[in-house]
């Protein structure tokens, strides 16, 4: 584990602003590539998808390295509401029909949500926030918080 006695969890923390800066980095992808992206989360791991017009299918983008598919680290859980529903993270049944539930807009806009990042019997957890105008913020809460 990496939660240290004297400073705080830096694998959360490190985990945390990297899936913000993806956040924001498919954001802007989205509005300069004029292509609607999605972040799918699932126990232990999210990945990008990107809309097919054509196929009418979210595809993932499993070639581009910075929007691979991710797995946390053993230990940390993630929570999300979307439009203020709690949403099940249990993975789909079928590859095939996967719709990413924070989706990105080529128009700069979000599906608004928020998406706990924790560890199992820590006190330190970081909340992500998107807003439908594109705006994506991070909040860390508990004995860490800086």
């Amino acid at each position: 584990m990496s939660i240290g006695t004297l400073g705080k969890d830096e694998e959360i923390d490190r985990e945390a602003r990297r899936l913000v800066a993806l956040l924001q980095l498919g954001n802007e992808e989205a509005l300069f590539q004029g292509r609607d992206l999605g972040l799918y989360v699932e126990e232990g791991s999210y990945g990008f998808y990107v809309y097919s017009p054509d196929s009418q299918l979210w595809n993932p983008l499993s070639s581009d390295t910075t929007f691979r598919q991710r797995s946390l680290p053993e230990g940390l859980y993630v929570s999300l509401t979307v439009e203020d529903q709690p949403v099940s993270l249990d993975p789909e049944d079928d590859p095939e029909d996967i719709v990413p539930q924070i989706a990105l807009f080529s128009s700069g806009e979000l599906i608004p949500f928020e998406l706990v990042i924790e560890r199992e019997f820590a006190d330190t957890r970081y909340i992500i926030t998107g807003e439908a105008d594109g705006t994506i913020e991070i909040i860390s809460e508990g004995e860490d918080a800086y």
